[in-house]
């Protein structure tokens, strides 16, 4: 069956939800369950007993991916206090129909059958989403070795120190998506220089604090190097030595 989301939506589902339902002999009477789905995969025979392992290697980790809890309806009230706790805990809110209250064994069942349905729903979307995150991020990729393709030296040189400002910037204010954002523009920037500019050791000492010095000794050569004035680059790898050294 499909499920029926009052709140939220199949396509992009939240990962918890509160599923509820409908006492059939009395139809103001709502009964209801929270749904979870793990985000973290988790291998359950590390927190169990030695003994209780070696008698249950048929445990899987997939089957903690997600649970129900409680394993049979509760009371909850009504309608309005189903939908009143969704909004305030910003949860899923899915209808599961009509229940017999008394018949425990057959609700847990149906309440395992939309679990799994949750999950898949989950497990899709997320496959999905990092599709399309992984499409974007070779799209970007592919434009900018394009523009990067068709850059003269002087103006590669003048990218790479704007690329290298924003990365400290983003270091200085720890912003990780920003810094792995910068480093992958650096490196497909570095493709259109030969290894022996180092661009990866500019790139290492900007992110070493107090080491802010090295990274421009570094690229100054590269600059210069760029330039084919090879007595300047001499020059700075002596400072760098020093530096170094």
């Amino acid at each position: 069956m499909d499920l029926i989301f009052q709140k939220g939506s199949k396509e992009s589902p939240k990962g918890h939800a509160l599923l509820y339902f409908t006492n059939k002999d009395n139809s103001s009477e709502i009964w209801g369950t929270y749904i979870i789905t793990l985000p973290i995969e988790v291998d359950i025979k590390k927190y169990m007993p030695p003994f209780l392992v070696n008698d249950n290697n048929a445990i899987n980790s997939s089957d903690f991916n997600s649970f129900a809890f409680p394993p049979s309806p509760e009371l909850i009230g009504t309608i309005e206090n189903m939908q009143d706790l969704a909004e305030l805990r910003d949860e899923d809110l899915i209808d599961g129909g009509n229940i017999d209250i008394n018949d425990s064994a057959n609700n847990m069942m149906k309440i395992n059958e939309i679990l799994s349905q949750y999950l898949n729903l989950y497990l899709n979307n997320n496959s999905k989403q990092i599709e399309e995150r992984d499409e974007k991020d070779s799209e970007d990729t592919n434009v900018n070795s394009l523009m990067y393709e068709f850059m003269n030296v002087n103006d590669r040189m003048t990218e790479l120190s704007k690329l290298l400002s924003k990365l400290l910037f983003a270091i200085g204010n720890s912003q990780d998506s920003l810094i792995a954002e910068c480093e992958k523009d650096i490196e497909s920037l570095s493709s259109f220089y030969p290894q022996n500019h180092k661009i990866n050791k500019i790139v290492e000492y900007t992110k070493i604090k107090n080491k802010s010095e090295i990274a421009e000794l570094y690229f100054k050569r590269c600059l210069y190097l760029a330039k084919e004035n090879y007595e300047k680059v001499e020059e700075y790898e002596k400072l760098i030595e020093q530096q170094e050294n």
